[in-house]
Parts: C-alpha cells; sequence; structure tokens
C-alpha cells in the first residue's frame, strides 16, 4: 500500500513539476517581448501544443537528476538553473551569434532571447526543487565530496573537449548537411560536396571554426560534471541523464517550436542532428567523468 501511495505521489509532484515548466515559459516570453515575424494561424496552433511537449520534456528531464540527488536547498536550485540555463539558453546563442550570418537574429532580440532562457530558469529551478521535495536535507546524510584530483581528471575532460566538435562535425555533414534546404540556408547552393572536400574549405575560409568548438566543448564537458556531481546513482543512471538533458533540452525547443529564423526543413534537420549526437556525446561524458564518489 505505501509503494502505491509513493507511486501516487511521485506522480503529481512530476505533474506539477511539467506544469511549472510551461508557467515558466509563458511568464518569460510575457516579460521579455520579443519581436520577430508574426506566426501563421497554424503556426500559433501547433505554438501551444508544442509549448506542453517541450514543457514536459524539459521538467521531466531535469527531475531526473533532482529525484537522484542528496544536494538540497539553494545549492540544488543553484545547479538546476546552470544546467538548464547553460544547456537551454547559453549554449545555443553563442552558436547562434556565430551563425548569425545566416540567421539575422536582431542584437535585441538576442537579448530578449537569453534574457527569457534566464528568467525562465529562475522561475522552474525553487519551484522543482520544492515540488520535488529537495528544498530541506533528507534523512541521509549529505556527503562531503572528496576535491578532484586534477591529474586523475584533466585527461577525461581534455579528451571530451575535443571529443565533442568531432561530434559536432560529423553529424552536422552526416544528418543535417544532408537535407537540401539546409544546405542552400547557410551556403547559398544545393551542392553537397565529398567529406573532407566539404571540410577542408569550411575549415580553410573560417580558421576559428575550430578553437570555438573546442571551447563550446569544453562548456559542455564542465554543464556534464555539473550534473554527475549531482548525482547519487549507477554509472548508467548517470550517463543516461547526461545524454537526457543535454539531447532534451537542446533539440526539443530548436526541433518543436515554430521560429522565423529557420525554414521549417531546416529546423528539422537540426532537430535529427542535435538529438542523435548529443544524445551519444552526453551519455560518453557521463559514463567517463563517473567516479565511485557517486554510487548511492
Amino acid at each position: 500500500m505505501s509503494q502505491v501511495k509513493n507511486a501516487i505521489l511521485l506522480i503529481i509532484r512530476l505533474v506539477l513539476v511539467c506544469i511549472a515548466m510551461s508557467v515558466a515559459y509563458v511568464l518569460s516570453t510575457m516579460i521579455i517581448e520579443q519581436s520577430g515575424t508574426p506566426m501563421s494561424p497554424e503556426e500559433a496552433r501547433w505554438a501551444g501544443i508544442a509549448l506542453l511537449l517541450v514543457s514536459t520534456i524539459n521538467a521531466l528531464v531535469l527531475a531526473y537528476p533532482i529525484l537522484h540527488t542528496r544536494w538540497h536547498g539553494w545549492k540544488l536550485i543553484g545547479a538546476v538553473f546552470l544546467i538548464q540555463f547553460g544547456v537551454e539558453t547559453f549554449m545555443t546563442q553563442i552558436e547562434s551569434l556565430y551563425f548569425n550570418r545566416a540567421l539575422q537574429i536582431a542584437a535585441s532580440e538576442m537579448i530578449g532571447i537569453v534574457s527569457a532562457g534566464a528568467i525562465r530558469a529562475l522561475i522552474f529551478a525553487p519551484l522543482a526543487v520544492w515540488f520535488l521535495g529537495k528544498m530541506k536535507r533528507s534523512g541521509k546524510p549529505e556527503e562531503e565530496m572528496p576535491a578532484l584530483r586534477v591529474s586523475a581528471w584533466i585527461w577525461r575532460f581534455a579528451g571530451l573537449a575535443v571529443l565533442y566538435p568531432i561530434l559536432y562535425f560529423l553529424f552536422g555533414y552526416y544528418v543535417a548537411w544532408q537535407w537540401e534546404e539546409t544546405r542552400l540556408f547557410y551556403s547559398g547552393t544545393r551542392d553537397i560536396l565529398p567529406l573532407v572536400t566539404h571540410f577542408r574549405g569550411m575549415f580553410a575560409s573560417d580558421p576559428y571554426f575550430i578553437p570555438f568548438q573546442i571551447m563550446r566543448g569544453a562548456i559542455w564537458t564542465a554543464l556534464a560534471l555539473l550534473i554527475v556531481r549531482i548525482m547519487r546513482a549507477k554509472r548508467w543512471e548517470t550517463a543516461l541523464a547526461v545524454a537526457l538533458i543535454f539531447a532534451g533540452l537542446l533539440s526539443s525547443g530548436i526541433g518543436l517550436f515554430p521560429n522565423p529564423y529557420m525554414p521549417p526543413m531546416v529546423r528539422q534537420s537540426h532537430f535529427y542532428e542535435l538529438l542523435s549526437s548529443m544524445l551519444l556525446f552526453g551519455g560518453v561524458a557521463g559514463w567517463f567523468l563517473y567516479s565511485r564518489e557517486n554510487k548511492q
């Protein structure tokens, strides 16, 4: 009987967390007025459905590590805020800024998007921690994590920071770049070059592209490490949490929400690219950053 009661209570908590994410989305867009091309009636109808889908996906993937942690209170709220804002907004918008020649996002709109993401995370993080019962210390003592030994971790961090751009380029070419509309949107041509020729020309025309993506790889690795440090679970559960958060928060908004910056087929190509690549990178990062201190 107690198991049934606990299951019902968990479902209620998760529903409240999903509602909190929906409210956070609505309030953040109301507080920060974003200009742009008005949506068609069909896009407006789909936007309502997309709001429910994206809110549910993002709330559940963030609830997973919250339910598997011994952190509590403001420490946990701060970590959830950094993870949500970092993955969902910061990491996407620094790339949007880099590719803004194609996207053509005005500076005021970029500021609005980033501000809305910050407000959304500020609203959601405390509500999620509260609804999931993590505001106060649990009955189990919260173990102090030993300081990380730099020599033991630096190779993992550096390796993952380099792995990210490798996956980024491979999935970008073999997934997103296979869409004719994506090639036309970014390069102005429908032609597709062989892999080596494609990247040779890209890197020659933009020598900063590889360092930029390695920098993003380092930030992604830092975010993965934060999720790993929060978790008290088995290795596979920790790796799954990182994979779901990276793939869910990053791909759901781009793939499901209509936006005036990308044609629908370009959005769809990036959805499949991000979903597959970030599931793989997040899983690998979570697996290799796991340590014995993360055991339950």
